[in-house]
């Protein structure tokens, strides 16, 4: 389609509003106010402006434009007479409706470095810039109704996502062809760690149901879709790869995704990868929508937020939260949709349970739950559970698609992904049938990339990683889960990622090349814009094919040993030799759910405790529930992991704050003030005063210790070493932290 050149055109106010980085001048000077590209003739308010990255002027192409066929729109602070673009080979006049060609301008290139040069009069106005192609993946426009009030910026400033607004899409593919032209009816963030990056991530829903990812299949035309970062990943392949992976293992529902260039009220965000979302829906999970019946039976409740929640417990040991004055359906052994999740996420969420292993699982659908709604889901997960650690093949076998259980522990091991059965571990239970472990999510941190304490054991493409997480040492346990993997990943799964990483032409999977190919452009605006994207783009996706070869063939290596007959005995960390003394108690201790490693089988036994690690083992040990949140502490803050564990602890008398109005939270503890937390807690009993003074450096001991000291002494708590000394103001470690707590957990019982 023709389009015009205008020196000074006024865009559509909703574009202009929202553009971030225009060039600054005073009203009188004669200068550059902006730049912009249109995605599409026919979609004017749809656009590509001028934006400022480390104080260089870019405009990123959309992908539907071409570069040798590039109409720009100019804006001007006066009337300009003439406007020329420069380029290393050529300049072109800009008083003409013809197009521009950047290849011609500035020769062959990934970007085209031009001048523009404006004269009014005796004045002159120039602006260099880079244009930058998008790559031949689709573009997405999202504009706000309220740029200016409801724009990214206002969006992304919610620490709980909370801020929401709604807009228009404009979709188009690198063809032309346009995907989706619309409302939107919903523009919010997403996310939880990632909402934490400077590269947000973001929930949409469309005016109407559509099919944005082009399947052809009518079970994918949705409205709610999302749009991941991939912020922690450099090669932003990583959720791709592993979604397209369960969709050709057939886990099902397997996760559709695809990449597309963003940008958000004309400024461009880099790469994303729009993605189905995980939700109870036709095409999506697809099982009876229970809060759609929910709502149907509660026509009177119109906040489901302000209702108010009450706990209760199954009668196989499970707590559950619900919400209060809810009626339930008639029918409500089916339609749930659950994740497990860490204790501090789940108490964000209206309705979740705690198994009587201490383990979070949040009902992500229904999210507003009736009391025999969860009481029921709550009971059969707990029978679920104590299957799984009982190793009761006939009663899981009842309970469990056994085939999703193996599949999703290939795809977690596979991956290595920190994240595995501690969050975005979903399973859903549907009418009638059997708890499912699907779909997987959230992969951008795997396949070496890990946070914390998970690096070092997630860097080696080697060794188990989510074997070692309990509940999957204990689906180690029963024969036919270990066949099941055995024969999935030699069957399937092997020759899927030999074929994708051998870039054979018919592999299900999709060929590595054709990942990479399809994003190297894409990529390389991308890391413009996000520096993490770097341009060792290319050694970054090597590294992660590299990776994923290992770990392929030896997982292959290792799962072929695995039988139904056969299993080789594993420790539960790796860093915790079966010979040394504190095996035994590291091993009860995590059974207990006392501890936890500080990551898939790294305990940290020499590692020290601190004060607020202290009090968590003391909160888990004591079973309560926790107590409202108080400023009691200046450095303990409600959003801290520890909180509740401090604040149950200084509620019930078991830990004191400084003079200062300190807790110390992260300050390493010693012995005695690990034994006299153990004392407080037991009720500090009485004591003899003997046993004490059996040890070389009693003396050490500080006054307001000793009666703990001496109770730990005579309940065999404490036995010092071998060389007769107890030493009270050492550091304690976690292995003798461990030690404490399960010989007090045996004297307790």
């Amino acid at each position: 389609m023709k389009k015009t050149f205008f020196l000074s055109l006024i865009l559509c106010v909703c574009v202009l509003l929202c553009v971030t980085s225009f060039v600054s001048a005073a009203p009188e000077e004669f200068s550059w106010v902006d730049v912009a590209v249109l995605a599409d003739g026919n979609a004017e308010n749809y656009a590509a402006h001028l934006q400022t990255v480390d104080g260089k002027y870019y405009l990123f192409l959309p992908s539907s434009v071409q570069v040798t066929t590039v109409y720009l729109n100019c804006e001007l602070s006066g009337q300009a007479d003439t406007v020329t673009i420069s380029g290393s080979s050529a300049s072109h006049s800009l008083s003409s409706d013809e197009p521009i060609d950047l290849v011609a301008l500035c020769g062959e290139g990934s970007t085209y470095a031009v001048t523009l040069t404006a004269t009014s009069g005796a004045k002159t106005a120039a602006l260099s810039l880079t244009v930058v192609p998008t790559g031949d993946i689709p573009s997405m426009f999202l504009v706000s109704s309220d740029p200016v009030n409801e724009g990214r910026e206002w969006i992304e400033a919610s620490p709980t996502k909370t801020n929401k607004t709604t807009g228009t899409m404009y979709c188009v593919g690198a063809d032309g062809s346009v995907i989706y032209d619309g409302s939107l009816t919903q523009i919010k963030g997403r996310g939880n760690s990632t909402w934490l990056q400077d590269k947000k991530p973001y929930q949409i829903k469309l005016g109407s149901k559509t099919d944005l990812l082009q399947t052809g299949k009518s079970e994918n035309k949705s409205k709610t879709w999302v749009l991941l970062a991939n912020a922690a990943d450099p090669s932003l392949l990583r959720n791709q790869v592993v979604y397209d992976l369960s969709v050709a293992m057939q886990l099902q529902p397997g996760i559709e995704s695809r990449s597309v260039n963003l940008f958000y009220d004309g400024e461009y965000r880099g790469v994303y990868l729009l993605s189905e979302k995980v939700e109870v829906a036709k095409g999506r999970v697809d099982i009876t929508d229970l809060e759609e019946i929910n709502e149907s039976v509660n026509p009177s409740i119109t906040d489901y937020d302000s209702l108010d929640t009450a706990t209760a417990q199954t009668g196989n040991g499970a707590t559950y939260v619900y919400c209060v004055g809810m009626k339930s359906p008639s029918v409500i052994n089916g339609g749930f949709l659950l994740e497990m999740d860490t204790e501090t996420r789940a108490r964000e969420e209206k309705c979740y349970f705690i198994t009587k292993r201490g383990n979070y699982i949040v009902v992500k659908s229904p999210e507003y739950c009736s009391k025999e709604e969860i009481h029921n889901i709550a009971t059969y997960y707990q029978y679920f559970e104590d299957a799984v650690y009982s190793h009761n093949i006939e009663e899981l076998e009842k309970l469990a698609d056994m085939d999703s259980l193996a599949r999703n522990y290939i795809i977690n091991e596979l991956t290595k992904t920190p994240d595995c059965y501690r969050s975005s571990t979903f399973l859903y239970l549907d009418t009638d049938g059997k708890l499912v472990m699907a779909p997987i999510w959230d992969y951008d941190l795997s396949f070496g990339i890990a946070w914390g304490g998970y690096i070092t054991s997630c860097a080696e493409p080697t060794g188990y990683f989510a074997l070692y997480h309990g509940f999957c040492q204990e689906l180690y346990e029963i024969p036919s889960f270990r066949q099941a993997v055995h024969d999935i990943y030699l069957d399937t799964v092997f020759p899927l990622l030999n074929a994708m990483l051998d870039n054979t032409s018919d592999s299900a999977l999709g060929n590595f090349s054709d990942y990479c190919a399809e994003l190297t452009t894409a990529a390389a605006a991308d890391s413009i814009v996000w520096p993490v994207h770097n341009p060792n783009w290319s050694a970054k996706t090597q590294a992660l094919h590299d990776y994923i070869a290992k770990r392929n063939q030896w997982l292959a290596e290792n799962f072929g040993q695995w039988s139904a007959e056969e299993k080789e005995e594993l420790p539960t960390y790796d860093d915790v030799p079966r010979d040394v003394w504190y095996s035994d108690v590291v091993m009860q201790a995590s059974r207990k759910g006392l501890f936890q490693g500080k990551a898939p089988g790294i305990f940290d036994p020499e590692g020290l405790t601190t004060r607020a690690e202290a009090s968590q083992v003391l909160f888990r040990l004591s079973g309560d529930e926790r107590v409202a949140f108080a400023g009691v502490f200046s450095d303990v803050d409600k959003a801290d992991w520890f909180a509740p564990a401090v604040l149950w602890a200084y509620r019930n008398d078991v830990v004191y704050g400084y003079d200062n109005g300190t807790f110390l939270p992260n300050s390493d503890i010693t012995r005695q003030d690990m034994v006299v937390l153990l004392y407080r807690f037991a009720g500090s009993p009485e004591v003899s005063g003997n046993a004490l003074f059996a040890f070389a450096d009693s003396g050490n001991v500080s006054g307001y210790a000793a009666d703990a000291v001496e109770w730990a002494i005579e309940s065999g708590l404490l036995r010092g070493y071998e060389d007769n000394t107890i030493r009270p103001f050492n550091h304690i470690t976690r292995a003798e932290q461990a030690a404490l707590f399960v010989r007090f957990d045996a004297l307790e019982k």
